[in-house]
């Protein structure tokens, strides 16, 4: 045991003096530009606990930005004559989040300085974007331009159908149609041409019931994932058993398929899942 302990702290220490040896990219290493957010009025501050105001940032003006910490951001803004001032603003007033997941641009995607302003360039096909958050129609991100990088706004559908949707790895969220989960699946009943409707199974068995689903069984007990997407829920409750809930982007439109009573899951809340792979098994678990 000595010995391994022995061996593992020395590899540490090499990984910690090899990193030593390698440059350390700083917040304020290469430019990054960007307006407010709402583009109203933005108070600056001297200090960093945002309380000495001493400027105000427009709407119009574009900022360059220097160090970000959750709760304030110091920044260089223009004034009057052609000068610049450089203070603290708040975090909010320009981003969303201040880290996110990193995706590669599958096109051409239009920016905006914030959602629904004016264009703010484009992000190129093969560009690394990270996400900052999403609100409504409009994702934020962080994009590289020649001498540093922007943050600006895209399209929703923009960020789902170019970036999210093929993400860092894993499959593709997007999807054109749906398949059954269940290879050569059929319904185990219907009423009429209604297959929403099913027997009353609590109280005593009588009448009808509305029925959000349809019961199905296969020719083997493979659950399969109806289209490309990512697992949205996957868990155990009293009225669905082990069950599972897919996202997925069908021709633009976010759409969740959900798997209930399974006998057991095979994929993680988080996970990406390809179109037709096992999600599970087919069960009773009520």
């Amino acid at each position: 045991m000595k010995k391994i302990f022995k061996k593992m702290v020395l590899t540490a220490l090499a990984l910690a003096v090899s990193c030593s040896l390698l440059p350390i990219a700083s917040h304020a290493a290469s430019t990054r530009k960007c307006y407010t957010i709402s583009g109203g009025n933005t108070p600056v501050y001297s200090d960093t606990g945002l309380s000495r105001k001493y400027g105000t940032i427009f709407g119009s003006d574009e900022l360059r930005v220097i160090d970000v910490t959750g709760r304030y951001t110091k920044v260089t803004y223009p004034i009057s004559g052609g000068r610049t001032k450089t203070g603290y603003i708040s975090t909010g007033a320009i981003l969303w989040g201040t880290s996110g997941r990193a995706y590669t641009s599958r096109a051409r995607i239009t920016t905006y300085r914030r959602p629904g302003g004016s264009s703010y360039g484009y992000v190129d096909a093969g560009d690394r974007v990270v996400i900052l958050g999403n609100s409504g129609d409009y994702t934020q991100v962080k994009y590289p331009v020649s001498g540093g990088y922007k943050y600006a706004f895209i399209t929703r559908s923009n960020a789902n159908q170019y970036l999210t949707g093929g993400g860092t790895s894993g499959s593709s969220n997007t999807a054109t149609s749906l398949q059954m989960p269940l290879d050569n699946a059929r319904c185990t009943w219907r009423s009429y041409s209604n297959w929403s409707w099913g027997n009353n199974r609590n109280g005593g068995g009588g009448g009808r019931v509305y029925h959000l689903g349809i019961d199905i069984i296969g020719s083997n007990d493979n659950v399969r994932a109806a289209a490309n997407g990512r697992v949205a829920a996957s868990g155990w409750n009293g009225a669905n058993g082990n069950y599972v809930v897919l996202q997925h982007n069908l021709n633009g439109q976010t759409v969740y398929s959900f798997y209930a009573y399974m006998n057991r899951r095979n994929v993680s809340a988080g996970a990406t899942v390809s179109k037709g792979s096992v999600i599970g098994t087919v069960g009773n678990t009520v």
